[in-house]
């Protein structure tokens, strides 16, 4: 009897020991690896620490475009970023970044107003999305095993915790190429409860400076009111710069 006992009690950690092999071996690779899959994810989204861009957000509901936004993006690091919107309604207005705050500069007005990251550019869109995540440094990962497709493309799949308590989305997951340049695919954002919020699709890659990044993304909206309305986001020319520290204040943007 004592030898039946203690030949099960040996099995059971050997047991637990052999899963955790197994789960080592599916996945396959190691934290620092994926730590690097997702720096290339963030290369692929702002390759250039300093540089301008011209873009379009795109309101689309039922395969019809209800509404366009043009502006240019001025970002000089993740910490600063100015938005200047040009043509329509929003003609002249600029929305500035520094840090985690954030100002909405009028024409016309005597002062800037404050806003949050989480401002709406256009539908799904918003500042944070053409701003300051970085998944590298605001998430913790955790690689799934096995692969999953996004379409025509066989993922990795990733799932991420935010690091911040402040964060607008407490979980994510996200879906790179299994090889090659380990491109972006999709990524869905969740509540702390599960109940998913929005599906980012990362739909264009261009070559700018020999680096490959992403030209185009679609924004659906999964919760609230305007379930399934997408905006899609068009980064039209992207340009490595040198840019004025002045412009990152509200002063220095206002008189821009």
């Amino acid at each position: 009897m004592r030898s039946r006992m203690s030949e099960r009690a040996f099995r059971r950690p050997l047991s637990a020991l052999g899963g955790m092999l197994i789960a080592a071996v599916l996945v396959g690779q190691s934290p620092e690896e994926v730590l690097g899959w997702l720096k290339g994810v963030d290369a692929a989204r702002s390759a250039f620490g300093e540089a301008k861009l011209r873009a379009r957000a795109s309101q689309i509901e039922n395969g019809k475009v209800l509404g366009t936004a043009d502006f240019d993006i001025y970002v000089k690091g993740r910490e600063r970023a100015l938005i200047v919107f040009r043509g329509g309604k929003n003609d002249g207005r600029k929305a500035l970044t520094v840090g985690q705050k954030m100002w909405l500069i009028v024409p016309g007005a005597e002062h800037p107003v404050p806003i949050t990251q989480n401002q709406r550019i256009m539908g799904g869109a918003s500042f944070a999305d053409v701003a300051s995540l970085r998944f590298a440094e605001d998430f913790d990962p955790v690689l799934r095993p096995g692969t999953e497709k996004v379409g025509d493309h066989v993922c990795r799949v990733i799932d991420l915790t935010a690091k911040s308590r402040s964060a607008a989305y407490p979980r994510a997951t996200l879906w790179l190429d299994a090889e090659g340049e380990r491109l972006p695919r999709k990524l869905v954002f969740a509540f702390t409860s599960g109940q998913q919020a929005r599906e980012v699709r990362f739909t264009k890659f261009r070559k700018v400076q020999n680096r490959t990044v992403v030209a185009e993304m679609e924004i659906r909206e999964l919760f609230g009111p305007k379930v399934n309305t997408i905006t899609r986001l068009e980064y039209l020319e992207i340009q490595p710069a040198k840019i004025d520290d002045s412009i990152f204040t509200p002063e220095g943007a206002k008189a821009m």
